[in-house]
């Protein structure tokens, strides 16, 4: 989607790049059993449609980091992304955390 073009699922213009969604698994509070290493997925108590209160958002995005194994009932892994900032349309985003350790070889 182009920055010009309308984003139809919303109805609004979108201001800059491209965006992408991932439908969420509505009220959810559990990841599921099965997954393959690497997929994604979005957990949110809300129904669909429903309005969120809270002040930072109920969703939640997660990382399935070790696949199912269904012949031997070893349920998936899942992992919570753990972001380092909140932000929204009416204030400038935070500037990235800068006391992360140097990167090195290994």
């Amino acid at each position: 989607m182009r920055s010009s073009e309308l984003d139809e699922h919303r109805g609004e213009a979108v201001s800059a790049g491209e965006q992408f969604n991932i439908e969420p698994l509505f009220q959810r509070t559990t990841v599921p059993c099965e997954g393959t290493a690497g997929d994604l997925l979005v957990l949110t108590p809300l129904a669909e449609g429903e309005y969120d209160p809270s002040p930072q958002g109920l969703a939640s995005l997660w990382l399935c980091t070790r696949s199912s194994n269904d012949a031997d009932q070893v349920p998936a892994v899942w992992a919570r992304v753990q972001f380092d900032g909140v932000a929204s349309c009416d204030r400038p985003v935070p500037d990235p955390p800068q006391d992360r350790p140097p990167l090195g070889k290994g």
